[in-house]
């Protein structure tokens, strides 16, 4: 299959709130007060370590399904740490993004150890969302 292109749209009126559109999905992204949001909905953070364990759902029911492993359930529970004083501008130096990210996984699973070991290792491999994160991915930002 070739590449394809994702594409969204996104409007930020007078505060951190933004409306996103993709195909026919709305959603919504907003900040906590203390970052200038209303907490109406999760962060851009929050969002991104929702997508992680998203993509690892989706990229290891379709592993197992490839492999013949009967997948019943999938729990994912993460952590990511980061230095909001950055993001603040209250630091300068350090990331402003995530130091760290700790992932635990939880699987009711038709599996022997040496099929687990490989199932992990191929969604690893697979997920673009850890891809994005491990690896470096290019970011062009223009004026319209």
């Amino acid at each position: 299959m070739p590449c394809v292109t994702l594409s969204l749209r996104a409007a930020c009126k007078d505060n951190a709130r933004t409306e996103i559109q993709s195909k026919n999905h709305s959603w919504v992204i907003d900040e906590p007060k203390l970052f200038g949001g209303e907490d109406t909905a999760p962060s851009p953070v929050e969002m991104l370590l929702g997508s992680l364990a998203g993509c690892i759902a989706a990229a290891g029911h379709l592993i197992a399904q490839e492999m013949g492993i009967g997948l019943k359930a999938l729990d994912i529970a993460m952590d990511g740490e980061i230095d909001s004083q950055v993001f603040l501008g209250k630091r300068d130096g350090g990331r402003a993004g995530f130091r760290r990210i700790a992932v635990s996984l939880t699987a009711d699973a038709d599996w022997t150890p040496a099929q687990q070991a490989e199932w992990m290792e191929q969604v690893n491999r697979r997920c673009p969302v850890i891809d994005n994160l491990t690896l470096p991915t290019g970011v062009e930002i223009d004026f319209a």
